[in-house]
């Protein structure tokens, strides 16, 4: 018997593409195809494109060959296979891999896969085998792997971290640090306000300090340098999912956030991190201690479900959300929760009609419900139009600012696709109890009737946003101690961010 009925491939090429269509990494494990499988995939992405989609769907099959793809920096990460292989499957083994390139590599972008392609081959030579996955784990890994890293500066291709424009923050030995220069840089913020964040003392945690977010994004050591700075750095990321109706009340809401550390210590230390006391966990059974009677105690904060990373050591008997692990280098995910349970909307979509003498205006006011000294970046809506609409124009505004000497609010720009009757509104930076207003002027064909124009003619409202230095459902760290295995103490580093998944508003 021939060796290739035992050792069939489960991924026959795996491919690294750049935005141009440039093959920068190719690992063929089986010579199968017969057409060069790059041309294939990117062939069928322009045709995708050019039908009105946004993009591909991450597993599709083709000719009978399947593939699975992840975009990352507007790389293209790309499996083929000929056999019938779990697509769920498909999608976590390249989550995986690209998260063991980020790790070693610091930041995923083209420049950097470009100057450590050897490490980049030589990390798969010892993943897969034959196109059999092996192992993708960063520690293991780091005894099989001899090239050095070569250090690329840049803010790209998070994966389980939060965007790299996001506040960092550190804690441990009584001080709380968050990177407040970066962020101001890139939502446009004063300096002057930006200082002002960084010298409001916190209770019980001490100064504030600043770091760059960017500082998260270097390689591990893999030849086990001692001169490097020992640094752990946590991100607390909830992802929303939320349906408002047209009275801006929330019809279907739930939040997953996740708790990601990537370490650069050596050694695996055994840490503690602990998150607030009026947490519940029903899932595996944690009940906080509620003070006070049965009427008047503090209410607690439910989560649904509350997933570990194989490395934590829970202890079933505790009362308390403390959380033991060992810390392995790289990033992981040491904690993923679900919350069901309502809370506020930060942002929330009020729509109005308004009949004019030749159609009507279609009005969107859009509310920031969060502190005033938190802002929402990069907040997008597209805003769908009646598929009879003869044509449109679009405007955004801002009301005057309440102190004279404040400076006006920008209300973002507002572009109509034609072909897809679809408005596209951005607004850099939304301060917190902002409010901004959209107005498109619909003329109507002459056989439709403006009074009898209703809201749910107008499709969803996709609202996308990004919080830094906010969580919606209340959960924070409470402290994050490094037990055993280091003879200083490592810095610590944490930063807070809210993100929509799917924030809808409908009007049905």
């Amino acid at each position: 018997c021939s060796t290739q009925q035992f050792y069939e491939p489960m991924i026959h090429e795996f491919l690294v593409l750049s935005p141009r269509g440039d093959t920068l990494i190719l690992k063929n494990y089986s010579g199968s195809t017969s057409r060069s499988s790059a041309d294939i995939f990117l062939r069928h992405i322009q045709n995708l494109r050019a039908e009105g989609k946004r993009s591909a769907p991450p597993v599709f099959v083709l000719d009978g060959v399947t593939y699975c793809h992840l975009q990352l920096s507007s790389m293209y990460f790309l499996f083929t296979t000929l056999k019938n292989v779990q697509a769920a499957t498909l999608v976590e083994l390249l989550q995986r891999l690209a998260r063991v390139f980020k790790d070693y590599c610091g930041v995923i972008t083209e420049e950097s896969v470009r100057r450590n392609f050897l490490l980049l081959y030589e990390l798969l030579d010892e993943v897969f085998d034959q196109g059999i996955p092996q192992g993708m784990s960063t520690e293991l890994l780091k005894a099989y792997v001899y090239n050095e890293p070569v250090a690329v500066t840049g803010t790209g291709g998070t994966l389980g971290l939060a965007s790299p424009g996001a506040i960092v923050s550190g804690i441990g030995l009584g001080k709380l640090v968050s990177g407040v220069d970066k962020m101001a840089n890139a939502l446009g913020v004063e300096k002057k306000v930006a200082s002002a964040l960084e010298k409001v003392p916190l209770p019980g945690l001490g100064e504030r300090k600043t770091v760059s977010s960017s500082a998260a994004n270097k390689p591990i050591a893999v030849s086990g340098d001692s001169r490097r700075e020992s640094e752990v750095f946590v991100d607390v990321v909830e992802r929303l999912t939320l349906v408002l109706n047209r009275a801006g009340q929330v019809t279907q809401s739930y939040i997953n956030g996740s708790v990601v550390l990537r370490s650069f210590i050596t050694g695996c230390p055994e840490m503690r991190l602990a998150l607030n006391d009026d947490l519940s966990v029903l899932s595996l059974g944690l009940r906080p201690v509620v003070r006070g009677n049965s009427s008047g105690g503090q209410p607690c904060l439910p989560l649904d479900d509350c997933l570990m990373h194989e490395c934590v050591r829970w202890d079933e008997a505790s009362r308390s959300p403390v959380f033991t692990f060992f810390a392995p280098d790289g990033e992981f995910t040491l904690l993923s929760y679900r919350i069901s349970a309502a809370y506020r909307p930060p942002i929330l979509v009020h729509p109005f009609l308004e009949p004019t003498a030749r159609g009507l205006d279609y009005v969107l006011r859009v509310r920031a419900d969060f502190p005033a000294d938190r802002s929402a970046a990069n907040v997008h809506l597209s805003i769908p139009l009646p598929s009879y609409t003869a044509s449109a124009s679009l405007e955004t505004a801002a009301p005057p600012p309440a102190d004279p000497k404040a400076p006006q609010l920008s209300a973002g720009k507002a572009e109509l696709d034609r072909r897809t009757l679809t408005a596209s509104w951005l607004i850099p930076t939304l301060p917190g109890y902002a409010e901004v207003i959209f107005r498109a002027k619909v003329l109507l064909p002459s056989n439709i009737e403006a009074s009898g124009v209703d809201l749910s003619e107008f499709g969803p409202v996709r609202v996308s946003f990004e919080i830094p230095m906010y969580l919606t459902s209340g959960v924070h760290i409470k402290s994050l101690d490094l037990l055993h295995g280091g003879k200083t103490a490592p810095a610590k580093w944490i930063r807070n961010v809210t993100q929509a998944m799917s924030y809808v508003a409908r009007w049905t």
